[in-house]
């Protein structure tokens, strides 16, 4: 329209800076100098951005001014500018603009899928339509494809095919066909060529006019190949959709598998499906089933160093598993004539001990399979159980004759006479680690103690359980001795005093077959007859996560790794199982100080420093790599403290608390910053982006905004929630406050203007208690006391898909990892769940290791590591680097899909290598 101010560009290019920051120049360059008049400097001015993405006062205006000043958006489109917060902020203020019938697509890398049924991209598929593009267009957009250009080196007006695709681009600018602005360049070139070198004029029609039917065949080619291209991503994406399935059916049979069929699902299309099902092969505990055996698997054994495990059971048979490759080890290992109860490592890993159904104890030559010498024979019954000396000198072994006989190793002789006391049948045996002690456990229901030396017992059997005992197990440090029998429980015995280490430890549903410590003794794992794996924490007497569940028959034996990570089991399935008991374990030991319980935690903006607050009226700070206390707490607060956060610089702490103010710390000194600030209870506090303002939420039902550097208030409360207001949250721009209260609603509000937006979102049916932006600012999360963790659209105000729900109990805390990617939820029942955003599933099972509600999460700024703030006085540190990298984890773990395998499940599909090579 004539009034249409001029516009200033032609065109303005929107892109990823890290993904195209070459192409963006190069295509910039072709835009302006294709057809250009040989008097002008340019044929069309293009506006892109050189100054990179740093966050400054003068940066959106300018950028608003240019995209104002502009007739055309190129946006370069790939799955980092589909994830740039930047790309989007352009786009939706070109849309709110201009509309889009202006956008001008040019895809650089990743997929870009129309739905023809909902009339919508396919989000799912196409990785490379950023958010802000759904809803937009009536019609497919046409687009170039070029994501070719990735494998060029010379993107200039020489290349055929780059000159092509600049000039379909361009044609719209310059208000003529693509073939018009061939001609008029053609024409201007022949012009300027006349007034140069006239005598050259017939060559250059001759050459260009070539040129011209060269391009023509090129688009040709070209547009055949894009279509070529069309279908090869939907014949991919429909093979990743098969294999995501496939994986999850496979999880618990078969991980090792499933992992590498995730892994390959990704590689071949890279969609949301496809990426939440490398996390949740990731989040699994399962790492392997290592078959072989014909029968019931009856034992497990590592070797001291890790690398070897040793099995048997009912096909008379022991087998040796290289632990790394999970493949067997030469040919089973035979002589027994009956069915092997037992199995065990000499220390030094060469001598491997059995025992069996057949009245003797077997000594085998690890390295070389064969047996040592004859067997041991003196047992008048079954041998239930061997077990080697500290010293590897000296094997216990025990059975069904009701005694315990120790043996001298080198000369494969009994020391002096059997054991006896106990009145029924010997399941387990085992030595302190000092070798001074051994313990026995029977179907008499007793577990009894002896003096090695002097072959006696100590004290009184230690009674309790209810019914017999099938194994008993000394921790590391040899103060504490476990048991586990028919009563369904495992009990935990102080070995000096001879007496139970609190109540039993209870959660299997059927008998108790074995149990293991880790090496480090932090960790115990039982398994039963009920086909579950649980492990404990040994300090604490609480169960570590669900139970581990794979076997579909009895668990017999279970055995911990030197790396304190890997859990062995065997059972009547005929299976070994490996499992990884760090899974769902925080990374070191717990943050202990407090003395009372922990309400808050967060990460300084270098993720070096954790602050935690808590009712011990204190401020903590741990040094996050070492989970070591920097310093004293800072004290002050009179009341509990509810809530503490880093200024953006890292170089303040706010905190507040139930004393009714909110106070600034000097973290460096870990010095108050002058007087507190009060009001109401102070629930909830937050800085915003540029570190000037604090927002606190209260018991009052207001939100305050304070001037950090004066401590002061920023005008009058905001007010409109009708309840307590326990959480507040400043968007990554600044521009928008989150606020959540116990009137069941969230609510956005403006912030240089202090009002409302829009109506309250409603949709919680209790009490939010907590609220977070993503970090692109589009979504906003909120936690609740009705059981559910809610998404909302910050643009539309409305809810993002369906709750994401934690059955029977309230979710309290709710934190966005850096990526936007995943949401950790803190609840109620002494865990913490991770959710992938995009398909809103959960990750795996829960994160435990508190013994108490966790009440506050917190992502490292480099999404590494999360905190958890828990009611049982700690404060708890999750190691989740694998998350951030899916695809390299599994290739670390378990590497590609191998050809075989590629070949049963992508039958008639070409190898792909879907893991790096390593040089």
């Amino acid at each position: 329209m004539s009034s249409d101010p001029p516009k200033r560009y032609a065109a303005f290019i929107s892109y990823s800076h890290s993904a195209e920051g070459a192409f963006a120049p190069a295509l910039q360059e072709g835009l302006q100098r294709l057809a250009k008049p040989w008097r002008r400097r340019r044929a069309l001015e293009v506006f892109r951005d050189q100054t990179g993405l740093a966050v400054s006062a003068g940066l959106w205006p300018s950028i608003c001014a240019a995209l104002d000043g502009s007739s055309w958006l190129v946006l370069l489109a790939s799955p980092q500018a589909a994830r740039s917060l930047w790309v989007g902020r352009e786009i939706e203020r070109w849309i709110a603009t201009k509309g889009s019938q202006t956008i001008l697509p040019v895809v650089t890398d990743g997929t870009w899928v129309w739905d023809e049924q909902t009339g919508d991209f396919d989000r799912e598929a196409s990785t490379a339509a950023h958010p802000a593009l759904h809803g937009v267009f009536a019609a497919e957009p046409r687009h170039l494809d070029m994501t070719w250009a990735k494998q060029e080196t010379h993107l200039t007006l020489r290349n055929p095919r780059f000159r092509d695709a600049v000039a379909e681009l361009a044609a719209p600018m310059h208000g003529l066909t693509k073939d018009e602005l061939e001609g008029d360049d053609v024409r201007r070139q022949r012009r300027t060529i006349r007034l140069a070198r006239g005598a050259m004029a017939g060559l250059t029609v001759l050459t260009l006019t070539t040129s011209a039917a060269a391009v023509t065949a090129v688009n040709a080619a070209e547009r055949a190949g894009v279509q070529q291209r069309r279908a090869e991503t939907q014949k991919n994406l429909a093979l990743s959709r098969q294999l995501v399935a496939q994986s999850e059916q496979l999880l618990s049979a078969d991980p090792v598998t499933a992992r590498r069929l995730a892994l390959t699902a990704y590689r071949l299309a890279p969609t949301d499906d496809a990426r939440y099902s490398m996390l949740a092969a990731l989040a699994t505990s399962g790492r392997a089933v290592l078959n072989g055996h014909t029968a019931t698997v009856l034992a497990v054994a590592f070797s001291p160093d890790g690398r070897t495990l040793a099995s048997s059971g009912n096909d008379m048979s022991i087998r040796l598993w290289d632990v790394a490759t999970h493949r067997p080890i030469g040919e089973p290992l035979t002589g027994h004539t009956e069915r092997i109860y037992a199995v065990a490592f000499s220390p030094d890993g060469r001598t491997l001990a059995t025992g069996s159904q057949d009245r003797t104890i077997r000594l085998w030559d690890v390295a070389t399979q064969r047996p040592i010498g004859d067997p041991l024979v003196g047992s008048a019954d079954e041998v239930n159980t061997v077990a080697f000396a500290p010293d590897g000198r000296t094997l216990a072994t025990g059975g069904v004759d009701k005694t315990v006989r120790l043996w001298d190793v080198a000369g494969r002789r009994p020391l002096g006479k059997p054991l006896t006391g106990h009145t029924e049948a010997i399941a387990s045996v085992a030595f302190a680690p000092d070798g001074r002690t051994l313990a026995t456990g029977g179907v008499d229901k007793t577990v009894r103690l002896w003096d090695v030396a002097g072959r006696r017992p100590l004290g009184k059997p230690l009674t309790g359980h209810t019914k017999r005992i099938y194994v008993v197990a000394f921790a590391p440090d040899g103060r504490t001795l476990a048991s586990g029998g028919g009563d369904e429980t495992v009990r935990l015995w102080d070995v000096a005093g001879r007496r139970p280490l609190g109540k039993p430890l209870t959660g299997h549903t059927e008998v108790i077959t074995s149990v293991a410590f880790s090496p480090d003794g932090r960790t115990l794992a039982s398994g039963g007859t009920d086909r579950v794996v649980r492990l404990w924490d040994v300090t604490t007497r609480s169960p570590v996560g669900e139970p581990l569940v794979g076997h579909t028959d009895i668990i017999w034996s279970v055995a911990f790794r030197a790396d304190n990570r890997t859990v062995a089991s065997a059972g009547a399935d005929t299976s070994v199982r490996l499992w990884d008991a760090s899974a769902h374990r925080p990374a070191g030991e717990p943050l202990i100080g407090h003395t009372a319980e922990v309400y808050a935690a967060t990460f300084s903006s270098d993720g070096r420093t954790l602050a935690t607050g808590g009712g011990d009226k204190s401020v903590r700070l741990w040094d996050s790599a070492t989970h070591r206390p920097i310093g004293k707490p800072l004290t002050g607060h009179t009341d509990a403290v509810e809530s503490v956060v880093f200024s953006p610089d890292g170089r303040t702490l706010a905190s507040g608390g139930d004393d009714h103010t909110v106070r600034l710390w000097d973290v460096a000194t870990r010095r108050p910053i002058g007087e507190p600030m009060t009001g109401p209870l102070a629930l909830s506090v937050d800085f915003s982006p540029d570190g000037r303002t604090l927002a606190s939420g209260g018991d009052d039902h207001t939100v305050r905004l304070w001037d950090v550097a004066t401590r002061r208030p920023l005008g009058e409360p905001l007010t409109g929630h009708t309840a307590e207001v326990n959480a507040v949250a400043f968007s990554p721009d600044g521009h928008i406050l989150a606020t959540g209260g116990a009137d069941h609603t969230v609510r956005l509000w403006e912030v240089a203007t202090r009002r409302p937006l829009g109506e309250p979102l409603s949709g919680h049916t209790d009490t939010v208690w907590s609220v977070a932006f993503s970090p692109d600012g589009h979504t906003v999360a909120s936690a609740a006391g009705d059981n559910t963790i809610r998404l909302w659209d910050v643009a539309t105000r409305r809810p993002v898909g369906n709750p994401m729900s934690v059955p029977d109990v309230w979710v309290g805390s709710v934190a966005f990892s850096p990526d936007g990617r995943m949401l950790a939820g803190a609840s109620g029942t002494n865990a913490v769940q991770l959710w992938d955003v995009a398909t809103r599933r959960p990750i795996g099972e829960a994160l435990n290791g508190p013994a108490d509600v966790v009440g506050s999460v917190a992502f490292s700024p480099d999404g590494r590591m999360l905190a958890g703030a828990t009611w049982d006085s700690t404060a708890r540190i999750w190691d989740l680097t694998a998350f951030g990298n899916p695809s390299k984890a599994l290739c670390d773990a378990g590497g590609p899909l191998p050809p075989a395998e590629w070949s049963r499940y992508l039958p008639g599909e070409p190898y792909q290598q879907s893991c790096p090579r390593v040089s």
